[in-house]
């Protein structure tokens, strides 16, 4: 099946790049390995850009913007796709995931994935009214979880707000186990759990959760939003997202003292 039946330009940002990159090389009549050698790309690398499959980087934009005189058409294409809106970017980030380095998350209204309990997933999951398919998603949010015990894991730094601990979610059993999960993850060096006392007032994390990757030296970034988020792979956004993490950081307990703070908070669910 030809890409202009498989690729529909209006799907995504990413899709658009895909098709007119497909269009502009046809209707030029040029192969895709004669479109390589003017990005200095493998001809696999060019198919599987207008396939969807891959997504190309600025440079290769570039060198084919100057190559084919379009007045910057591709780079612009490429810099919306990065910091837009793409319906598959829960697919992507979960792929950027497995391969990440360092994570850095903030989450102020419940854990992250990477710490949580199963029966906790379920009960975030049920609260959110996803009751049918809460099981299934738990087991899955488990799965994520496997990055942590790879034979060399990421650096993970979570930053939460107090009242991430102290929001019963699913009841005393499940906070309790929760509590206990994240004091047993505490003597993990490559793992920090600190906590914003809620003494901090206001901080930059109000906005909302958010989480910055770096994967081979690149930095990417999601950024939670009601009825979904949006993944942001280039741009000033992430190193904004970056500074404000600093900033929540700034505000949070030592390592130790959240530690202490969560044992005080799950004698309070026994």
């Amino acid at each position: 099946m030809r890409v202009r039946e498989t690729i529909d330009p209006k799907a995504s940002m990413w899709a658009w790049l895909a098709f007119d990159l497909w269009f502009q090389r046809t209707k030029r009549g040029l192969s895709l390995a004669q479109v390589g050698l003017i990005v200095n790309a493998a001809r696999g690398t060019v198919s599987n850009w207008e396939a969807g499959r891959l997504k190309p980087k600025e440079d290769h934009m570039k060198r084919l913007d100057e190559a084919w005189d379009t007045g910057g058409h591709f780079a612009r294409l490429l810099w919306y796709a990065q910091t837009g809106h793409n319906p598959d970017w829960f697919k992507q980030y979960v792929q950027y995931e497995e391969s990440a380095e360092v994570f850095k998350i903030f989450n102020g209204k419940n854990l992250p994935v990477l710490v949580q309990t199963e029966a906790y997933a379920q009960a975030i999951l049920w609260m959110a009214g996803r009751i049918r398919e809460a099981e299934v998603e738990s087991k899955a949010r488990m799965k994520r979880q496997s990055v942590l015990s790879t034979p060399e894991p990421p650096y993970v730094w979570i930053v939460i707000d107090q009242e991430v601990l102290e929001c019963p979610v699913g009841g005393k059993e499940v906070m309790r186990d929760q509590m206990r999960r994240l004091l047993d993850i505490g003597d993990d060096p490559r793992l920090s759990v600190r906590v914003v006392p809620r003494a901090a007032g206001p901080h930059p994390g109000h906005d909302g959760p958010f989480q910055l990757l770096k994967i081979a030296g690149r930095e990417i970034a999601y950024a939670g939003a009601q009825l979904g988020g949006r993944l942001i792979e280039a741009g000033a956004e992430t190193a904004s997202l970056g500074i404000k993490f600093d900033q929540i950081g700034a505000l949070a307990l030592s390592r130790d003292d959240s530690q202490v703070l969560i044992e005080e908070t799950m004698r309070a669910y026994e």
